[in-house]
């Protein structure tokens, strides 16, 4: 293995190897790809498949960062494999790219309209195409997972605003219900004189109170639920 090492996820405290997935049933291809890898200065750990039989296995037992397809698999084709990693809750983060041959093209485009990340051609697939390619797949990757993240981040906030909403309704309207009665009640008040009124004021004063101290407070909770996000991608503990 090289020497130098990939980091994984900004904010990790140590490095650790890169788990790649081969696809391809042609075992000189496969080995030629993780030749590249090595010499491109990838630290890696490998797992090859020329089946979609192993290929369903590996990925149930590994977690793979990047995953190289050839569209040859024997009897079947490298986009059945893609389907298999799109769908595989294991690989959400994996990133994927597809290794075409010469004339390929159409190949290439559905498999990126399927999840791939990016392609090479096997013809010229050097060191530094490998280089690039790896890049572009893991930006696409790290950008997709941004998304998804501050998709779930307001979804949670929702959710929490919602729930806010359903406690404090109850008691809301109980308040509410309250100061309305005293406001009425305001117009006898004026008849039996300033102390009468002073008093009456004096409630729905308390009731606003009261009925203030029943709002969620919904900025705090957009913090809490952002921290509790990133804590989550981190893999720290929330705060209590």
């Amino acid at each position: 293995m090289a020497d130098q090492a990939l980091k994984i996820a900004p904010g990790a405290t140590e490095t650790r190897e890169m788990r790649i997935l081969v696809i391809d049933d042609n075992e000189f291809d496969r080995q030629r790809v993780l030749r590249l890898c090595q010499r491109a200065g990838l630290r890696f750990e490998s797992r090859e498949a020329s089946t979609l039989d192993e290929v369903r296995r590996a990925l149930a037992e590994t977690a793979f960062d990047l995953i190289f397809v050839d569209y040859h698999l024997g009897g079947e084709t490298g986009l059945d494999a893609i389907d298999l990693v799109a769908s595989h809750p294991n690989q959400r983060a994996a990133a994927a790219a597809m290794l075409a041959g010469d004339g390929q093209i159409a190949v290439a485009v559905e498999a990126m309209r399927r999840g791939c990340s990016d392609y090479l051609t096997k013809a010229m697939m050097t060191v530094e195409t490998l280089q690039k390619s790896i890049a572009t797949a893991l930006e696409r990757c790290m950008i997709v997972a941004a998304i998804d993240e501050e998709r779930a981040t307001r979804a949670a906030l929702e959710r929490a605003i919602q729930e806010y909403a359903s406690t404090c309704t109850a008691e809301m309207r109980s308040i509410l219900s309250a100061t309305l009665r005293r406001v009425r009640g305001l117009r006898s008040h004026v008849a039996q004189g300033t102390e009468a009124l002073t008093t009456g004021l004096g409630g729905i004063e308390r009731d606003i109170d009261r009925l203030w101290g029943a709002l969620p407070d919904f900025r705090a909770e957009a913090r809490r639920v952002t921290t509790m996000q990133s804590a989550s991608v981190l893999h720290l503990a929330p705060p209590t």
